[in-house]
């Protein structure tokens, strides 16, 4: 059972703070932007942050602001120990990735199916984001209507074809391990990696990722092979300028795992002729704003 709660009013008219409960009863704070007076009414999108980030991500260039002016209702939420979601992990608190998976994304959909008024509900997932999504539709933990992966991949070796890329991926993975095990959390604040830090628990499920294992806690659940089950149509957006976190063939390789129709989009520069946008830049830089109007546009097609 979840519940939402109001909380304080916006100073921008159509915009409002929400509380979540998950089934676990932990409080998600999540910000409603309704679609612009007049707009056909179109859906909901669900706004997925990365890693590393909070719900903000998608005010930063306008991104969750784009999509109201084009009918949808947006819900950009904070998982748990991120934002305003709960305490962080550097105070002490922790969560795992299944916490995400099965308690955080459903709260958040079953919200978004009950504003929907009978139209359609569509998560957008910004690299974790995306991934939890997939992993969640894909056991039956979420049933949306569509899925929008932004800059999504997984490090396993399977979908990555580049042996140095790979020995980077693992030098990388095997860093932040041994940081989250002198630490007790991944202390990305400190190195300047985002804005929030990550549980350890939920750190240790990225290392499992690296060595070969995506799935649930107890190991019962592959995920890997679940997503074989996912039939809703699917988005997957990928940068020329994100070479490590989602290079554009493993962004590829990941979407289409997927059994449903998936349609690629791939950007080579910035809309003002730049190089093109990096990791999170693809949500937060203005330049990029093309791309999103290609996303809603299948958005608004599926």
């Amino acid at each position: 059972m979840v519940a939402a709660r109001r909380g304080a009013p916006s100073a921008e008219d159509g915009v409002e703070s929400i509380e979540i409960r998950t089934t676990d009863d932990h409080a998600l704070r999540a910000t409603v932007r309704e679609p612009k007076p007049g707009a056909r009414f179109r859906g909901v999108a669900v706004l997925a942050h990365a890693m590393f980030a909070r719900r903000s991500e998608w005010e930063k260039a306008g991104f969750a602001k784009s999509l109201s002016l084009r009918g949808w209702r947006t819900i950009a939420f904070d998982f748990r120990g991120h934002g305003d979601s709960g305490k962080s992990a550097s105070a002490g608190a922790d969560w795992t990735y299944e916490d995400l998976v099965r308690r955080d994304l459903p709260a958040v959909t079953e919200g978004a199916r009950a504003r929907a008024k009978g139209k359609r509900v569509v998560v957008v997932g910004h690299s974790l984001g995306g991934h939890v999504a997939m992993a969640a539709q894909a056991t039956g933990a979420i049933d949306v209507d569509g899925l929008a992966l932004v800059a999504t991949n997984l490090w396993l070796r399977e979908i990555e074809s580049s042996s140095i890329r790979w020995a980077a991926k693992l030098a990388i993975a095997r860093t932040m391990e041994e940081m989250r095990l002198r630490r007790g959390f991944f202390p990305a604040r400190a190195l300047r990696l985002g804005s929030d830090d990550e549980a350890s628990s939920y750190a240790a499920a990225l290392w499992r990722i690296v060595r070969g294992f995506w799935g649930s806690e107890d190991g019962r659940v592959d995920y890997w092979n679940a997503v074989r089950k996912v039939r809703v149509p699917l988005f997957a957006l990928a940068s020329d300028g994100d070479p490590i976190n989602a290079q554009v063939d493993c962004a590829a390789r990941f979407a289409m795992r997927a059994a449903g129709n998936v349609t690629f989009e791939r950007i080579r520069t910035s809309d003002d002729g730049g190089k093109a946008p990096g990791h999170m830049e693809i949500v937060t830089m203005a330049e990029s704003s093309s791309a999103w109007g290609k996303l809603e546009g299948w958005m608004a097609g599926i």
